[in-house]
Order: C-alpha cells, then sequence, then structure tokens
C-alpha cells in the first residue's frame, strides 16, 4: 500500500496494480504467444498453397483467444464454462446437499462444519501472557489458525494526524507479517447483526443498587430491553494463518501452540498503536462464532450461556448446520440463505482511510451482513523481485500502447513506480481480497440485498461480483476462520489464461 499527501492532510492510498504480463496490443503474454504462434504457422502453410488449412488455423486461434480475453466479472469465459460443469457435475453427483447428524453419513453422526472446514480440528494454546487462545488446524494444509477478538476505536473524534498514524500503524503491522515465512494469511472480519440485549440487560441489573425502588428499577430494566433489542451492532475479529514450519509442528499441535504462544502478545499487542484492541480469543467462543454464523436463530441462547459462564457443552465437531444446500448463486444453510460477493476490482483511484465505511457501516435493509478482507503477505524477497517485474512490464506496454489505451498504461507505469519507491522505504508487498456475505431469512429478498449491496461497494469505490458457482465456499472462506479461497481453487490454469 502506498500513501500520498502532507502529514498534516489526511492522506490517500492505493493498493497497487494487479499482478499481469502484458503482450502486444494489451493482451495476456500467453494469448500474445499463441496468437504469433498461430500467425507464424498460418503463413507457413499458406506459403505451401494451402489456403483452407491456413484460413482453418487462423479461425481456431481466434477461437481459443476469444473466450481467453473476454470477461464476465472477473473471469474468463474458459473459467465461467468450467464452473458452470463442476457446478452441474456436483449437482447430479448430489455432493450440493450437505446433510449431519444422527441419521447422516458423517462419521459419529456429528454436526461437523460443511466444506472446507470439515476437516479442520480445534486446538487451545497459552501464551507466555498467561491467555488461551483457539488455534483452528488444517491437517492436510499444516497450516493452523489463531483468532483474535478485535474492537476498533470506532466513532470517536480523532485528529488528521492520529487518523494518519493509526493507518501507517496497521501498514507497518501487515508489512511485518511479510518478514515471517510461515505466515499465510491475515484476514480481518466486521459482521453487522441485530443484538440480543442480553448484555445490556445484564449491565443494566449489575449496576442497580439494591436500595432502589422496585419500580425504578423496573423501569430500568424494561427500558434496557426495549433499547438494546434488535438494534444493529457490530463485532469483529482477526485470523492470522501459519504453516507449519517443522516436521514436529507439522505432526504435532502442541509443538505448534508453543511456538505461536511466545509470538501472539507481540503480534496483537502491537495493534493497540494502529487503534485496535486485540484479545486472544477463547475455544468456545470460536466454537460459538461458528455456531452463530451457520445457524443466526441461535444467538440468543449463545448469548445467555456467555453471559452466565456456562459451559456450551457443543464442541468443534458439533459447531455446524444439520443441513445445508449450494445453488449456484445462494446458499441455504439450516432456515437462512446467504449469498456472497467477492471484489471483482479495487478502488481505481486514491482513496482515504474511510474508504470502506459505507460498507463495513450496520444496515438496517440488511440485518446481517459480513465483510471480510484478506491479505496474503509475499517474502520480502519475492516482493522485491515482483515488483521490479511489474514495473519493468509496464514499462514496456506503456512504450507499446497508443491511443486510447495510453492513459490507463501510463497510470500502471506510476503505480509500479510508487510500489518500487515504497519498497525502498521499507514496505512490503501483499495481495489483497475481500469478501461480502449477506444473510437473510427470506429468499425474495436476495435481489434487492443485492443491489444495495452493489450500491454499498460503489460508495466504497469497489466492484462487488456475486461468486456465483461458489456461494458455499465463499461463506466458509468469508467466516475468516483461515478458509483461504486459492488454497481450495478448482479451476484450472488453462481457464484463467494466465
Amino acid at each position: 500500500m502506498t500513501t500520498s499527501g502532507e502529514a498534516s492532510d489526511l492522506r490517500l492510498y492505493t493498493l497497487g496494480e494487479r499482478s499481469q504480463r502484458t503482450g502486444m496490443f494489451g493482451l495476456p503474454l500467453r494469448a500474445t504467444l499463441i496468437a504469433g504462434g498461430a500467425f507464424i504457422v498460418a503463413m507457413l502453410v499458406l506459403m505451401q498453397g494451402g489456403l483452407g488449412p491456413g484460413a482453418l488455423i487462423a479461425l481456431l486461434a481466434v477461437a481459443y483467444l476469444a473466450p481467453a480475453i473476454v470477461r464476465i466479472g472477473n473471469r474468463t469465459l474458459y473459467e465461467v464454462a468450467q464452473m458452470r460443469f463442476q457446478f452441474w457435475r456436483a449437482e447430479k453427483a448430489g455432493s450440493t446437499i450437505y446433510r449431519s447428524g444422527p441419521n447422516s453419513r458423517i462419521p459419529g453422526g456429528r454436526y461437523r462444519l460443511p466444506g472446507a472446514l470439515a476437516k479442520t480440528e480445534l486446538h487451545v494454546g497459552r501464551d507466555v501472557a498467561g491467555n488461551d487462545f483457539a488455534m483452528v488446524r488444517d491437517q492436510a494444509l499444516n497450516q493452523y489458525t489463531v483468532l483474535l477478538d478485535a474492537s476498533s476505536r470506532g466513532q470517536e473524534p480523532l485528529t488528521v494526524t492520529d487518523r494518519n498514524n493509526m493507518t501507517a500503524e496497521w501498514g507497518a503491522w501487515l508489512a511485518e507479517l511479510s518478514l515471517n515465512d510461515d505466515v499465510v494469511a491475515a484476514t480481518v472480519t466486521v459482521e453487522s447483526y441485530p443484538a440480543t440485549g442480553l448484555d445490556l440487560i445484564a449491565a443494566v441489573a449489575g449496576s442497580v443498587d439494591e436500595s432502589t425502588p422496585e419500580i425504578a428499577r423496573r423501569i430500568q430494566a424494561e427500558s434496557a430491553v426495549q433499547f438494546a433489542r434488535d438494534k444493529l451492532v457490530t463485532r469483529s475479529w482477526i485470523a492470522v494463518t501459519f504453516k507449519a514450519a517443522t516436521a514436529m509442528q507439522r505432526k504435532d499441535p502442541e509443538a505448534m501452540a508453543t511456538d505461536l504462544g511466545v509470538r501472539l502478545p507481540g503480534l496483537y499487542q502491537r495493534l493497540e498503536y494502529a487503534g485496535v484492541s486485540a484479545t486472544p480469543m477463547l475455544p468456545e467462543d470460536a466454537i460459538a462464532l461458528a455456531m452463530r454464523c451457520f445457524r443466526p436463530d441461535l444467538e440468543e441462547e449463545l448469548d445467555k450461556a456467555r453471559l452466565s459462564d456456562e459451559p456450551m457443552g457443543v464442541d468443534w465437531e458439533d459447531a455446524g448446520p444439520a443441513q445445508a444446500v449450494t445453488k449456484w448463486s445462494s446458499y441455504r444453510h439450516e432456515d437462512w440463505i446467504s449469498r456472497s460477493f467477492e471484489m471483482a476490482a479495487p478502488p481505481a483511484a486514491a482513496f482515504p482511510d474511510h474508504v470502506l465505511r459505507p460498507l463495513l457501516e450496520p444496515k438496517d435493509d440488511i440485518p446481517r451482513k459480513r465483510v471480510t478482507l484478506i491479505y496474503r503477505p509475499i517474502s520480502a524477497g519475492d516482493g522485491v523481485r515482483t515488483v521490479e517485474k511489474e514495473h519493468t512490464d509496464a514499462v514496456n506496454a506503456a512504450n507499446k500502447t497508443r491511443s486510447i489505451g495510453k492513459a490507463s498504461a501510463g497510470l500502471r507505469l506510476e503505480r509500479t513506480e510508487a510500489a518500487r519507491q515504497a519498497l525502498a522505504r521499507g514496505g512490503q508487498l501483499g495481495e489483497y481480497s475481500l469478501l461480502v456475505t449477506m444473510t437473510l431469512r427470506d429468499a425474495d429478498l436476495l435481489d434487492q440485498g443485492s443491489a444495495i449491496i452493489g450500491q454499498l461497494g460503489n460508495r466504497s469505490q469497489l466492484r462487488l461480483h456475486s461468486t456465483n458457482g461458489q456461494q458455499d465456499a465463499a461463506f466458509i472462506a468469508g467466516l475468516g476462520l483461515g478458509v483461504l479461497l486459492d488454497q481450495k481453487s478448482t479451476i484450472s490454469s488453462f481457464a484463467r489464461a494466465e
């Protein structure tokens, strides 16, 4: 991330350029190579007097290039076609329907979490500050995800200098992740939802003196109920995913917990400088988080258990829904239905630190909304090489591009040059993506909700597209529990036309 503006002014930021390799006429490099090869072969055939075969080769090259260049949303036509085929095949096999519980095929009759979370495990560790922390293990990928409860300063009045400093500290926190070779990703999730009001009721009940008249106590209790129930509030959490670096860590979660226990306090304590108060999430809170997202109707019961300090009696293996059905454009879990969206394009211009506020703020028309920002750090050495390659390619593209595309090529060159300067000042390189999920009771309101999400995305300078064909995977990745979509992708590199 690069910045612009004086220290006394509110700074503007950019995310840089999407990694690409530009060939002739602005085409992708692979398309350019295939087009060039096909042209040479066609010319050789024509020189031998074969007009028909030469024309056929040229037509075949065009037939390949068109779907590789034309995009729907952020995907090539090849990707869309492969996703359609895979989804059709999954529907035929019945794998788009998930059932758990005693009458299901789930081992032990458990209510396991579906999809990529089905084979995860929950472990507990203790850091050197004496705090227990939840640790989600993905044994197949040899990865561990640590969850942190987080809260920001919200709308508190801040000076421009404070805002600039806090944003810089957040950038420094992310940059530091690139200096650790075992950090795979960091996600930040902000969810808005209707409050049960139990927290306020408990706070009021605990603050009332016993000598207070009965009528006054009753008025206070009833006011707390009326004021807090169904009021939209937000909660947020951070997840940092690490890969097991040693054979012992891959084999024994305790070894990983010991290592992370030493490192975690420095990780979450430094977030205070960025205006974020973060504490390790307890295992029971991680279980409750998964249950709330899949079954929002349990919100009140989970709040009651938390406030009474009573154990829920539910393990990670039983935190999932009893049933879930994946559709092309939606995901039904229990009696709720969700639709997820992905960031197809980041802000095209420089943006202020509050650019995501319209998307993050609670919205009465969409009571349950979750926004997850995913950051994939690139190691320091790889980052330098990547930026230099991008800058060289941008220079070549600017020299080749004419007329209409000249402005965009020049803008790309400026951004890659800014990235080089940021690296020289100690910045690091990373990849960003963003997922938005709305959850509703009524499926008939999905299209209306989608239009509102699109408007909120526009106000946040983002272009959002529905994750059609992978709604279940996007919902799970948007939970911020360590699932990363690129690690679970089934799309071939041929379809992506990279």
